[in-house]
Protein backbone atom coordinates (compact mmCIF):
# COMPACT_ATOMS: atom_id res chain seq x y z
CA UNK A 1 0.00 0.00 0.00
CA UNK A 2 1.18 3.59 -0.64
CA UNK A 3 1.82 5.33 2.96
CA UNK A 4 -0.98 7.17 4.71
CA UNK A 5 -2.44 10.42 3.96
CA UNK A 6 -2.42 12.10 7.41
CA UNK A 7 -4.46 15.09 6.38
CA UNK A 8 -7.52 13.11 5.38
CA UNK A 9 -7.08 10.73 8.41
CA UNK A 10 -7.42 13.76 11.03
CA UNK A 11 -10.67 15.06 8.68
CA UNK A 12 -12.37 13.34 11.28
CA UNK A 13 -10.02 13.95 14.13
CA UNK A 14 -12.56 14.63 17.03
CA UNK A 15 -14.72 11.21 15.83
CA UNK A 16 -11.11 9.47 15.82
CA UNK A 17 -9.82 10.60 18.89
CA UNK A 18 -13.04 9.73 21.36
CA UNK A 19 -12.00 6.35 21.74
CA UNK A 20 -8.42 7.27 22.88
CA UNK A 21 -9.82 9.45 25.76
CA UNK A 22 -12.21 6.63 26.74
CA UNK A 23 -9.55 4.48 27.31
CA UNK A 24 -7.29 6.16 28.56
CA UNK A 25 -10.24 7.29 31.28
CA UNK A 26 -10.10 3.70 31.96
CA UNK A 27 -6.70 3.38 32.95
CA UNK A 28 -5.70 3.28 36.55
CA UNK A 29 -2.54 4.42 36.90
CA UNK A 30 -1.94 7.41 38.54
CA UNK A 31 2.10 8.09 38.09
CA UNK A 32 3.53 6.50 34.99
CA UNK A 33 7.01 7.13 34.41
CA UNK A 34 7.44 5.66 30.95
CA UNK A 35 4.29 5.39 27.98
CA UNK A 36 4.66 4.17 24.49
CA UNK A 37 1.51 4.64 21.63
CA UNK A 38 1.93 1.60 19.65
CA UNK A 39 0.65 2.72 15.99
CA UNK A 40 0.86 6.08 17.21
CA UNK A 41 -0.33 7.59 13.73
CA UNK A 42 -0.42 11.53 13.56
CA UNK A 43 -0.41 11.42 16.96
CA UNK A 44 -4.11 12.29 18.24
CA UNK A 45 -3.80 9.75 20.84
CA UNK A 46 -0.36 10.08 22.26
CA UNK A 47 -1.41 13.89 23.05
CA UNK A 48 -4.16 12.26 24.52
CA UNK A 49 -1.81 10.53 26.94
CA UNK A 50 0.16 13.30 27.27
CA UNK A 51 -2.11 15.11 28.84
CA UNK A 52 -3.55 13.12 31.23
CA UNK A 53 0.04 12.50 32.19
CA UNK A 54 2.00 15.16 31.77
CA UNK A 55 5.12 14.50 33.17
CA UNK A 56 5.51 11.03 32.11
CA UNK A 57 8.42 10.17 28.93
CA UNK A 58 6.17 9.40 26.06
CA UNK A 59 7.15 7.40 22.81
CA UNK A 60 5.02 7.01 19.73
CA UNK A 61 5.96 4.64 16.83
CA UNK A 62 3.96 3.76 14.22
CA UNK A 63 5.79 2.08 10.54
CA UNK A 64 4.37 4.83 8.43
CA UNK A 65 6.71 7.93 7.93
CA UNK A 66 3.82 10.50 6.73
CA UNK A 67 2.51 9.82 10.00
CA UNK A 68 5.23 10.17 12.39
CA UNK A 69 6.56 13.56 10.01
CA UNK A 70 2.59 15.08 10.99
CA UNK A 71 3.23 13.92 14.44
CA UNK A 72 6.84 15.09 14.89
CA UNK A 73 6.29 18.69 13.01
CA UNK A 74 3.23 19.07 15.42
CA UNK A 75 3.99 17.51 18.61
CA UNK A 76 8.23 17.60 18.90
CA UNK A 77 8.15 17.79 22.85
CA UNK A 78 7.55 13.71 22.20
CA UNK A 79 9.34 11.50 21.28
CA UNK A 80 8.73 9.84 17.92
CA UNK A 81 10.10 6.58 16.45
CA UNK A 82 9.14 5.10 13.04
CA UNK A 83 9.13 1.02 13.69
CA UNK A 84 6.95 -1.66 13.13
CA UNK A 85 5.31 -3.26 15.61
CA UNK A 86 6.17 -6.22 14.79
CA UNK A 87 9.94 -5.52 14.72
CA UNK A 88 11.91 -6.10 18.14
CA UNK A 89 11.01 -3.51 20.65
CA UNK A 90 13.55 -4.97 23.12
CA UNK A 91 15.60 -2.16 22.68
CA UNK A 92 13.04 0.49 23.84
CA UNK A 93 12.67 -0.77 27.24
CA UNK A 94 10.07 -1.35 29.30
CA UNK A 95 6.69 1.18 30.47
CA UNK A 96 4.43 1.42 32.79
CA UNK A 97 1.85 1.69 30.22
CA UNK A 98 1.48 0.06 27.04
CA UNK A 99 -1.32 1.83 24.91
CA UNK A 100 -2.69 1.68 21.30
CA UNK A 101 -5.73 2.88 19.58
CA UNK A 102 -6.71 1.46 16.13
CA UNK A 103 -4.01 0.04 15.07
CA UNK A 104 -3.97 -3.88 16.10
CA UNK A 105 -6.38 -4.71 13.21
CA UNK A 106 -3.36 -3.79 10.76
CA UNK A 107 -1.32 -7.05 12.30
CA UNK A 108 -1.59 -10.23 11.27
CA UNK A 109 -0.43 -12.02 14.03
CA UNK A 110 -1.91 -10.09 16.95
CA UNK A 111 -1.69 -13.12 19.73
CA UNK A 112 2.30 -12.83 19.64
CA UNK A 113 1.90 -9.31 19.14
CA UNK A 114 0.13 -9.15 22.17
CA UNK A 115 2.29 -11.57 24.30
CA UNK A 116 5.57 -9.40 23.26
CA UNK A 117 3.47 -5.93 24.09
CA UNK A 118 2.30 -7.62 27.57
CA UNK A 119 5.72 -8.62 28.08
CA UNK A 120 6.87 -5.22 27.70
CA UNK A 121 5.51 -3.97 30.71
CA UNK A 122 6.83 -3.33 33.99
CA UNK A 123 5.14 -4.64 37.90
CA UNK A 124 1.71 -3.51 37.80
CA UNK A 125 2.16 -1.73 34.13
CA UNK A 126 -0.78 -1.55 31.70
CA UNK A 127 -1.14 -3.01 28.33
CA UNK A 128 -4.40 -0.79 27.34
CA UNK A 129 -5.31 -0.96 23.83
CA UNK A 130 -8.80 -0.22 21.43
CA UNK A 131 -9.54 -2.51 18.11
CA UNK A 132 -12.17 -1.81 15.73
CA UNK A 133 -14.76 -4.33 14.88
CA UNK A 134 -16.52 -3.41 12.07
CA UNK A 135 -17.14 -7.02 10.20
CA UNK A 136 -20.31 -7.34 10.73
CA UNK A 137 -20.88 -3.30 9.89
CA UNK A 138 -22.70 -2.17 6.28
CA UNK A 139 -20.08 0.01 5.15
CA UNK A 140 -17.54 -3.06 5.18
CA UNK A 141 -20.09 -5.32 3.96
CA UNK A 142 -20.51 -2.73 1.53
CA UNK A 143 -17.01 -3.12 0.35
CA UNK A 144 -16.66 -6.51 0.55
CA UNK A 145 -19.73 -6.67 -1.96
CA UNK A 146 -18.68 -3.76 -4.23
CA UNK A 147 -15.21 -5.65 -4.27
CA UNK A 148 -16.36 -8.98 -5.62
CA UNK A 149 -19.08 -7.82 -7.95
CA UNK A 150 -18.61 -7.95 -11.84
CA UNK A 151 -17.15 -4.69 -12.42
CA UNK A 152 -14.06 -4.79 -9.97
CA UNK A 153 -13.49 -8.67 -9.06
CA UNK A 154 -11.39 -8.86 -11.97
CA UNK A 155 -9.06 -5.75 -10.12
CA UNK A 156 -8.90 -6.75 -6.75
CA UNK A 157 -8.51 -10.89 -7.78
CA UNK A 158 -4.72 -10.56 -6.89
CA UNK A 159 -5.62 -8.54 -3.48
CA UNK A 160 -5.63 -10.39 0.02
CA UNK A 161 -8.04 -8.94 2.70
CA UNK A 162 -5.98 -6.58 4.56
CA UNK A 163 -7.48 -6.32 7.70
CA UNK A 164 -7.36 -8.49 10.76
CA UNK A 165 -10.59 -7.60 12.46
CA UNK A 166 -11.47 -9.86 15.76
CA UNK A 167 -14.66 -9.97 18.53
CA UNK A 168 -14.05 -9.47 22.56
CA UNK A 169 -13.91 -12.63 22.94
CA UNK A 170 -10.55 -13.21 20.87
CA UNK A 171 -8.65 -10.86 23.32
CA UNK A 172 -10.12 -12.25 26.37
CA UNK A 173 -8.62 -15.47 25.47
CA UNK A 174 -5.47 -14.84 24.75
CA UNK A 175 -5.17 -11.88 27.76
CA UNK A 176 -6.66 -14.20 30.13
CA UNK A 177 -3.60 -16.55 30.15
CA UNK A 178 -1.13 -13.54 30.85
CA UNK A 179 -3.33 -12.36 33.94
CA UNK A 180 -6.48 -12.41 36.28
CA UNK A 181 -7.06 -8.46 36.29
CA UNK A 182 -8.64 -7.83 32.41
CA UNK A 183 -11.40 -5.54 31.53
CA UNK A 184 -12.65 -6.08 28.35
CA UNK A 185 -15.80 -4.31 26.98
CA UNK A 186 -17.60 -3.41 23.57
CA UNK A 187 -18.71 0.44 22.58
CA UNK A 188 -21.06 1.18 19.66
CA UNK A 189 -20.23 5.11 18.67
CA UNK A 190 -22.87 6.82 16.54
CA UNK A 191 -21.18 9.53 14.53
CA UNK A 192 -23.39 11.87 12.69
CA UNK A 193 -22.75 12.69 8.77
CA UNK A 194 -23.82 15.31 6.54
CA UNK A 195 -23.77 13.17 3.28
CA UNK A 196 -22.91 9.80 2.31
CA UNK A 197 -19.77 11.41 0.65
CA UNK A 198 -18.90 12.24 4.52
CA UNK A 199 -18.81 8.31 4.50
CA UNK A 200 -16.67 7.52 1.92
CA UNK A 201 -13.82 10.62 3.09
CA UNK A 202 -13.89 8.62 5.87
CA UNK A 203 -13.21 4.89 5.04
CA UNK A 204 -11.02 6.75 2.68
CA UNK A 205 -8.41 7.41 5.32
CA UNK A 206 -9.01 3.45 6.65
CA UNK A 207 -10.97 1.15 5.61
CA UNK A 208 -11.16 1.98 1.94
CA UNK A 209 -7.29 3.05 1.71
CA UNK A 210 -5.70 -0.36 0.75
CA UNK A 211 -8.82 -0.74 -2.36
CA UNK A 212 -8.09 2.44 -3.67
CA UNK A 213 -4.45 2.07 -2.93
CA UNK A 214 -4.91 -0.83 -5.45
CA UNK A 215 -6.13 0.83 -8.48
CA UNK A 216 -4.12 2.01 -11.03
CA UNK A 217 -5.52 5.43 -11.78
CA UNK A 218 -7.57 8.73 -10.56
CA UNK A 219 -10.72 7.72 -13.14
CA UNK A 220 -10.67 4.22 -11.57
CA UNK A 221 -10.66 5.61 -7.86
CA UNK A 222 -13.33 8.19 -8.98
CA UNK A 223 -15.25 5.66 -10.31
CA UNK A 224 -14.87 3.29 -7.41
CA UNK A 225 -15.46 5.87 -4.87
CA UNK A 226 -18.92 6.58 -6.42
CA UNK A 227 -20.10 3.11 -7.03
CA UNK A 228 -19.16 2.82 -3.34
CA UNK A 229 -21.44 5.90 -2.38
CA UNK A 230 -24.47 4.41 -4.18
CA UNK A 231 -24.48 1.70 -2.08
CA UNK A 232 -24.03 3.29 0.98
CA UNK A 233 -27.12 5.38 0.23
CA UNK A 234 -29.32 2.03 0.25
CA UNK A 235 -27.68 0.58 3.95
CA UNK A 236 -27.52 4.48 5.79
CA UNK A 237 -31.06 6.09 5.06
CA UNK A 238 -31.56 9.94 6.08
CA UNK A 239 -32.14 10.83 8.96
CA UNK A 240 -35.78 13.42 9.81
CA UNK A 241 -33.20 16.19 9.90
CA UNK A 242 -31.62 15.08 7.12
CA UNK A 243 -28.50 13.50 8.60
CA UNK A 244 -26.42 10.23 8.63
CA UNK A 245 -26.24 8.47 11.58
CA UNK A 246 -22.86 5.86 11.15
CA UNK A 247 -22.08 3.32 14.03
CA UNK A 248 -18.91 2.00 14.91
CA UNK A 249 -17.86 -0.53 16.72
CA UNK A 250 -14.80 -1.21 18.63
CA UNK A 251 -13.52 -3.13 21.47
CA UNK A 252 -11.57 -2.18 23.84
CA UNK A 253 -9.42 -3.72 26.77
CA UNK A 254 -7.71 -3.12 29.82
CA UNK A 255 -5.00 -5.85 31.41
CA UNK A 256 -2.68 -5.25 34.33
CA UNK A 257 0.50 -7.19 34.70
CA UNK A 258 1.20 -7.80 38.97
Amino acid sequence: MADWKPDLYLTFRNERTQPSIDLVNRIDHQDPKTIIDIGCGPGNSTTVLQKRWPHAQIIGLDNSEAMINKARSHYPEISWILKDASDDLSELGTFDIVFSNAAFHWMPDQQQLLQKLFGMLNKNGILAAQVPNTKQLPFRQEITKLVLSERWQARFADMADPFFMHSADYYYDILCNLTDELDIWETDYYHVMNSHQDIVSWTSGTSLRPYLDHLNSSSETAEFSEDYRLLLMDVYPLQPNGKILFPFTRVFFVAKNR
